[in-house]
């Protein structure tokens, strides 16, 4: 359930998202009588009803500043986060056509760049990682 919703996330495909929710009603009673047992699928059902991010990093993929946004993203808790990767040199990046919603995601000035988004609404895009780390803290309004 959980590779669903967050293949969800990160494609944009709301069927993905549908099958997941689904898999959830299926087992439903037997969570009802033992949530203990099935953690795993709980967090699934935070990470459905969020909220959750979605990030991505345009940038060089040999850069200083793009390794150390995405070291800034493994290594701080952020849950129910998916990030993806635009990298500058490819034209196009291949990510565009797996999550369309990517497309015209590029770096700003040659810096790494993070768009924060939930629900495919994003902020403006920043190159700060303390930046990009404080937007994963605040709620998409």
């Amino acid at each position: 359930m959980m590779n669903l919703l967050r293949l969800s996330r990160m494609t944009g495909r709301t069927d993905l998202e549908e099958k997941a929710v689904g898999i959830g009603r299926a087992f439903s009673q037997q969570i009802r009588q033992s949530p203990s047992a099935f953690m795993q699928l709980m967090t699934a059902v935070g990470f459905m009803y969020g909220p959750s991010y979605e990030v991505v990093i345009a940038g060089d993929p040999l850069s200083a500043d793009t390794q150390a946004m995405l070291r800034a993203l493994r290594t701080s808790y952020v849950p129910n986060k998916v990030v993806l990767f635009n990298p500058i040199q490819k034209t196009p990046p291949e990510i565009g056509r797996i999550a369309p919603y990517t497309q015209g995601m590029t770096a700003v000035d040659g810096k790494a760049t993070a768009y924060v988004c939930s629900n495919f609404s994003c902020r403006r895009p920043v190159t700060d990682i303390t930046e990009m780390l404080r937007l994963l803290q605040e709620p998409l309004l």
